[in-house]
């Protein structure tokens, strides 16, 4: 299968007016990924597996801050663990 990375570049105009929700969003997706990977390593240390995919979302969805996550923040956050 092609996989095509496209990055996208934008600047932010009304930074004063949007600054305190990227900063809570990026505090969410900060803190779940901390949980995945600590989750990711407990299961190693237990059992040298790590976690499918269905597993890891299910996890990460029963945490507090999943969400305050944008659902495609959430997904981008998913797919990144993964």
């Amino acid at each position: 299968m092609l996989e095509t990375t496209r990055t996208y570049v934008a600047r932010i105009m009304n930074h004063q007016q949007v600054r305190d929700d990227l900063d809570h969003c990026g505090f969410s997706a900060s803190k779940l990924w901390n949980v995945g990977r600590y989750y990711i390593q407990q299961r190693w240390d237990d059992d040298g597996e790590i976690p499918d995919e269905a597993e890891l979302k299910s996890e990460l969805k029963d945490h507090e801050r999943y969400s305050d996550l944008h659902s495609q923040s959430s997904s981008f956050e998913r797919r990144s663990l993964s």
